[in-house]
């Protein structure tokens, strides 16, 4: 009698065990099939209703690199409508006054159009004039856009006299004109600015701003005007803003994407993760938003795209038990399982 309760016992405790860790794994791979890829659609609408089609258009372009947006035909209809708004001759028109006229722009094209007003110094010389008007109408001077142009005149002759070596220094000066006239410069920016622009004006050399105006200009490049003005705002200080120069040079025209999915910790996330996965990967898990990109911290390259490819499991009971077994486990909670199993090893033992 004690060998025939035995054996029960050990039956049940099998089961309890089989039962628990089966309701677990499946669980788990059920949490893992809830990860739902982000729709850029109602984002990018919003963004289209502001009139902030380059925004938009960088924004859905990324999202259009992976199957489940570029075979939505509504994704498809609406990346083709911001392109041929943005193609259209009234609005590069537009876009390239203001950027002559008045040295700032929402779009690339008026932002080249700046940028090349400012290297031929009429930009520099635009915005002093204004300036100027401004302190003899009693009005109030903006001492950074002052500072700004400033230091663009002597980077204009500095350029000249060096073959062209300093024309990123002009082109750092027109980033920053553009954030400035956005009003979303960070306060240490501006103190540096000021600080240095007396500097360079004192001795009437760039050397105390070149090297960063570098790094505005290598982002500027690799990226966009929008990109590097957040990438600036999200840095506390210079050398936070260098440490992001890897960030742009790795996600390039798609890091504002990358950075308005992710938000504050983009580029901290990208340092944490750069020397474990690929780009392709990261990308791939910013399409699913942060939830993505923390699973793939927490399971290596291999385990995230494992994880994402890897069916909904079955449970193994269905080898064992026909369906109406199974429906009646089923309706055992954990806890009953848990105390089966605890009665069964003390009979064991």
């Amino acid at each position: 009698m004690r060998v025939f309760l035995k054996i029960i016992a050990f039956f049940v405790l099998l089961l309890s065990i089989f039962m628990i860790y089966d309701r677990y794994d499946l669980k788990q791979k059920a949490h893992f099939e809830a990860l739902k890829q982000i729709d850029p659609l109602p984002e990018t609408l919003q963004l289209v209703e502001k009139e902030r089609y380059l925004e938009a258009y960088e924004y859905l372009r990324f999202f259009m690199n992976y199957d489940y947006v570029k075979n939505d035909p509504k994704a498809l209809e609406l990346f083709e409508l911001i392109s041929k708004i943005r193609e259209s001759n009234a609005y590069k028109g537009q876009k390239i006054y203001e950027g002559v006229m008045y040295g700032k722009s929402d779009e690339t094209i008026g932002q080249v159009s700046a940028g090349v007003s400012d290297f031929f110094l009429f930009g520099d010389l635009r915005d002093l004039v204004i300036e100027g008007y401004h302190h003899y109408k009693g009005e109030k001077v903006d001492e950074v856009l002052v500072g700004l142009s400033s230091i663009g005149v002597i980077a204009t002759g500095a350029t000249m006299f060096s073959a062209g070596s300093s024309a990123p220094v002009k082109g750092g000066v027109t980033t920053l004109k553009f954030i400035r006239k956005s009003g979303k410069m960070p306060k240490w920016l501006e103190k540096f600015i000021i600080r240095s622009a007396k500097e360079v004006k004192k001795t009437r050399d760039i050397k105390p701003v070149k090297s960063f105006f570098e790094d505005i200009y290598i982002a500027t490049k690799a990226t966009s005007f929008n990109t590097t003005m957040k990438l600036l705002n999200k840095a506390p200080n210079k050398k936070a803003f260098h440490n992001s120069l890897g960030f742009a040079k790795t996600f390039k025209k798609d890091s504002g994407a990358v950075l308005k999915i992710l938000g504050d910790d983009a580029t901290i996330y990208y340092r944490l993760l750069k020397d474990k996965t690929s780009k392709k990967t990261f990308l791939k898990a910013s399409t699913y938003g942060k939830v993505g990109i923390k699973r793939l911290a927490k399971m290596g390259e291999k385990g995230f795209l494992k994880s994402l490819k890897a069916p909904v499991k079955v449970s193994r009971l269905t080898k064992i038990f026909n369906k109406n077994a199974i429906d009646t486990l089923n309706k055992i909670p954990d806890t009953l399982f848990f105390v089966l199993g605890l009665v069964a090893l003390v009979v064991l033992v």
